[in-house]
């Protein structure tokens, strides 16, 4: 090759490499220079055939992000109708005629192009960069330089109503192109990764549905974008107390509120709602916000129209408010700790996320339950657990502490204890046992007695003894749901509650003697529903107890969240 004709090929692609830097594609007319090329190349990774035509269509230089050349990258041309899921499996993959790959400084060139418009496409082993180039076209005996730059892939996530199931599989394309990506719906959002950096449509082929289009998806390198129309709502549920209570004798800190949300402040045509991120804040009289508060989902049904969310309220000033926003843009975060693994809770089972096993709300969740029986029904907040006579809901492993374990299910009779529970008895005719764990705590209902509660207290000394405390029959109907509440500091220093009436009895006293033999915690023995059962080694005060029950009873429950 003479000196001239080499000059004049340098000054060719140093007018490319100046435009390869450019954040956009410039296309331009091949003159003679690319001729001198093509027949003199002798490099085995230049594409195409040019050094027996003399004649490219299409070449350019290709950089990575940073400015090196993009050394070996794959480069294709694609018809501007592939699509790669309706292609057979020979036309899956395109002519050779249309694959090439970069030399050492990123040229590239093809003999043959696609008729028509075509899309460009290049990708980067090593860096995992690449490149989408959309409806190109070549004017007859025009042929065609394009560079440009390699970027970073990106994700984009594809915000999808409630016509698309949880975990449901699927492909998304870009027609025009040889963009392949298995998907799924993930927390309402169906997640394409590994994008080239563009503006394209997805068309998205889910299992037993006919494809969908998401149009000018924009995808930019590095990043993870939310492509779809935004749902956002702000709530707002005062915090004043309820007619029942005129004032708190205590400072109530930490309080587990549950938030009820209907028809009336959420739209449940869709799944929306809950595949975002829900953020709660409380608000002073004054308008100063705290930080934000735990907050966690358990329950959300679209044909009843009913969500549960629980929050954790750092501090319950009855002149606040709880500010509840929610925005479907973002991923969803929810607290574990709005029920603390510690002496509050042991085991918090709200029941609505099924029987398979019973989930542990509480932080750590060490304390699943395996039902015998027992199946779903409506609960006093959220979904319950009905129970016949001989069903059972059984925690496994849970007769002796575990080391390992912060908390256990025992006690020994010198510990705090607490407990709460939302009952339905179908009937009172006969004594039933609500929960027990043998000859350390037990919950049963005695028709002349009520709900009773035992503590069996040991004693290395004289004979032991087992309180037994019991609330009367005042308030208890069959078929209607009870609140039952249970702490204990001392023997002396208990605190007892059916719905909103404190019980004030002494507790009976009875002898009882051998070894105690400790057993697996188990709920059943009674014919009815339960619901939200909390345990722990805890004591609680009035208002604490009573705020659960207004909180949490079937009608007329405190707080009333404003709607939209």
């Amino acid at each position: 090759m003479s000196v001239e004709t080499s000059r004049g090929l340098r000054s060719f692609f140093g007018r490319i490499r100046s435009f390869a830097v450019a954040p956009v594609f410039s296309v331009f007319a091949v003159g003679g220079a690319l001729s001198i090329l093509a027949a003199c190349s002798s490099d085995s990774h230049v594409a195409g055939n040019s050094a027996e035509t003399g004649s490219p269509e299409l070449a350019g230089i290709l950089v990575l992000d940073g400015g090196k050349p993009a050394v070996h990258a794959r480069v294709q041309c694609v018809p501007g109708d592939y699509n790669i899921l309706a292609a057979s499996n020979a036309e899956q993959t395109l002519p050779s005629a249309f694959e090439t790959e970069t030399d050492e400084n990123g040229n590239y060139e093809f003999d043959t192009i696609p008729s028509g418009s075509f899309s460009l496409e290049a990708f980067h082993q090593e860096s995992g960069q690449m490149l989408l180039l959309q409806n190109l076209n070549a004017e007859e005996d025009e042929p065609l330089a394009v560079n440009d730059t390699l970027r970073n892939s990106g994700t984009v996530k594809l915000l999808v109503s409630g016509a698309f199931r949880e975990n449901q599989s699927g492909e998304a394309i870009v027609i025009g192109t040889t963009i392949r990506r298995s998907v799924s719906v993930q927390n309402g959002k169906i997640v394409v990764d590994s994008l080239p950096a563009d503006t394209f449509e997805l068309v998205v082929y889910m299992d037993g549905m006919s494809p969908f289009g998401f149009k000018d998806v924009s995808v930019k390198p590095e990043e993870t974008t939310v492509w779809g129309d935004s749902v956002t709502y702000t709530l707002k549920a005062p915090l004043a107390l309820p007619e029942e209570i005129d004032s708190l004798g205590t400072v109530v800190s930490n309080f587990p509120l549950a938030i009820r949300l209907t028809g009336m402040e959420i739209t449940f045509d869709s799944a929306e709602v809950v595949n975002g991120r829900w953020e709660a804040v409380r608000i002073s009289q004054d308008g100063k916000r705290s930080k934000k508060l735990p907050i966690t989902q358990t329950y959300f049904d679209a044909s009843a129209k009913e969500a549960v969310f629980w929050v954790s309220v750092d501090s319950l000033n009855v002149f606040d408010s709880l500010e509840i926003h929610f925005d479907n843009t973002m991923d969803p975060a929810y607290a574990k700790d709005v029920f603390p693994t510690n002496r509050s809770y042991s085991l918090v089972w709200h029941f609505d996320s099924g029987l398979a096993p019973v989930d542990d709300g509480a932080e750590k969740g060490y304390f699943e339950g395996l039902p015998t029986g027992a199946v779903a029904a409506d609960g006093v907040v959220g979904r319950g657990v009905e129970l016949d006579e001989g069903d059972v809901i059984v925690v496994e492993n849970s007769s002796a502490a575990d080391s390992s374990r912060k908390v256990n299910l025992n006690y020994d009779g010198s510990e705090y204890f607490c407990f709460s529970v939302w009952v339905k008895l179908e009937s009172l005719e006969a004594e039933q046992i609500i929960f027990k764990k043998s000859k350390e705590y037990a919950l049963r209902y005695v028709p002349e007695k009520g709900f009773v509660v035992d503590l069996w207290v040991p004693d290395s000394s004289s004979d032991s003894v087992k309180y037994a405390w019991s609330s009367g029959t005042s308030g208890i109907k069959a078929g209607e749901w009870v609140y039952v509440a249970f702490s204990r500091h001392t023997i002396s220093q208990s605190n007892f509650y059916v719905n909103d009436r404190k019980i004030e009895m002494e507790p009976e006293q009875i002898a009882w003697t051998g070894v105690r033999k400790l057993v697996d915690f188990e709920v059943g023995g009674f014919t009815g529903t339960i619901d939200e059962l909390m345990l722990g080694s805890c004591y609680r005060d009035d208002d604490w107890t009573r705020l659960t029950y207004l909180n949490q009873r079937p009608e007329n429950y405190w707080p009333v969240v404003m709607g939209r």
